[in-house]
């Protein structure tokens, strides 16, 4: 058994050449994945964590501190405490990963193995079928996933449930079980103790089936997720709907799942489905509310993210002697020298300014003046195609005497040309 965790961590290329960090709770799994890596030659680090809910919590932390030394390997503990203020399982997961990452940092690795099995497989896959997920999540857990820094392998997913404890049993290892483990209130208990043994009845081979149908799932979401990484990198982490309409749908959807993925947005088919509707939909500016305070937003041809706390332009005072920032985002002053750097200019006669010059957003009824009469702010940016959610944080210059003489980036009133000529000194916006 030994010997076929070994092929299995070359034949799926797992490439480890770094201590790894084993995710140690004391049951039969956890005890023999760390005893497994162990045997086959590995530095392997014991990570153990105690939730502090059960009585045999103390027990177990005890007992896996002498099992680290009876291994002759480095024991790292977290002692958590619920908060009591969401979903103990989600936060509980969330907390003991952080502390595998740390582990990690602390021995200069990025390898973390959890002791994950064929069983686990089959429940993991059920549970996203009834849930709805992506191609990669209905291909169950992966046996190596690489998160950008840290790489989480799952080197017993070769083996079946039975043969760990046969292997525990006959070599005298010492584990722990878990109470809960035997009560029906968790879905992934049901499954194991009604709906698994219902399907082995039918199918004899079903671990063996179950095995080659994740890898040819995973080898096929890793193409797919190699073409969506590619293009969010492409576009800088925006939907181009020009060019993600004419894509296969199934790149389509795990582009929509890579992007959630980088915000951390829970992801499911139907949230998924929602946005592909919406980029199908050529019919002007849409939103869709996310969660974390997060907002997918389709301006025109381009589609994104973005957090709802969206910032509001001030209004800024400035003259000869000194600055206004604008939204944290520009800095606007007077120079006598034209820029040297990339900053826009617009260049006016001293002697025609009247001051203090103002620096602000678009408020309604707002117009420019223009060599063949006016047109009003807000048209000059629809045409522009500037985004809705970005029409009011594009500065305005007005001088002294309140005329909108320069609209940034976009236009340029009538007064700026009439003093093109006599224009000695330079009004700069500065992008921060």
């Amino acid at each position: 058994m030994i010997e076929r965790i070994n092929n299995f961590i070359k034949d799926n290329k797992f490439n480890i050449d770094k201590p790894i960090v084993c995710a140690v709770s004391g049951g039969v799994d956890s005890v023999f994945l760390i005893y497994a890596l162990k045997k086959l030659g590995y530095n392997v680090i014991l990570a153990h964590v105690n939730h502090h809910k059960r009585i045999e919590s103390e027990m177990e932390e005890k007992a896996m501190q002498e099992f680290a030394n009876e291994l002759n390997v480095p024991f790292e503990l977290l002692n958590y405490h619920y908060s009591g203020a969401g979903n103990f399982h989600a936060e509980a997961h969330e907390a003991r990963y952080k502390f595998f990452r740390s582990v990690a940092d602390k021995y200069n690795t990025n390898i973390i193995a959890t002791a994950h099995h064929l069983n686990d497989q089959i429940e993991t896959i059920l549970i996203k079928l009834l849930e709805g997920s992506n191609l990669y999540g209905y291909g169950g857990m992966p046996f190596k996933y690489n998160d950008g820094k840290y790489i989480i392998i799952r080197p017993l997913l070769c083996l079946k449930k039975e043969e760990i404890y046969e292997y525990c049993n006959l070599n005298n290892i010492k584990y722990f079980e878990d109470s809960s483990n035997q009560s029906d209130e968790f879905l992934r208990n049901r499954i194991r103790h009604h709906i698994v043994p219902l399907l082995l009845n039918e199918c004899n081979d079903l671990y063996d089936k179950t095995f080659k149908y994740s890898k040819i799932l995973h080898e096929s979401f890793d193409y797919i997720r190699n073409e969506s990484i590619k293009y969010l990198n492409d576009n800088l982490d925006t939907i181009n709907t020009d060019s993600f309409n004419n894509l296969d749908v199934a790149i389509k959807k795990d582009i929509i799942s890579l992007l959630l993925e980088k915000y951390e947005i829970n992801r499911n088919t139907k949230i998924i489905e929602d946005i592909l509707l919406l980029l199908e939909n050529k019919n002007g500016s849409k939103e869709l509310s996310l969660e974390k305070d997060y907002l997918l937003i389709k301006e025109y041809n381009k589609c994104f993210i973005t957090n709802k706390n969206i910032s509001i332009s001030k209004e800024e005072s400035f003259d000869l002697n000194n600055y206004a920032i604008f939204d944290n985002k520009y800095k606007i002053y007077f120079s006598k020298i034209k820029p040297s750097n990339n900053a826009k200019y617009i260049k006016l006669c001293y002697n025609q300014l009247s001051f203090p010059f103002i620096v602000r957003g678009r408020k309604d009824g707002d117009y420019i003046g223009l060599l063949n009469g006016t047109k009003k702010v807000s048209r000059v940016l629809i045409d522009n195609k500037v985004p809705k959610r970005l029409r009011d944080n594009i500065p305005l210059i007005l001088d002294g005497k309140g005329n909108i003489i320069w609209i940034y980036d976009y236009l340029k009133s009538d007064l700026v040309y009439k003093q093109k000529e006599s224009g000695d000194i330079y009004l700069v916006c500065e992008a921060l």
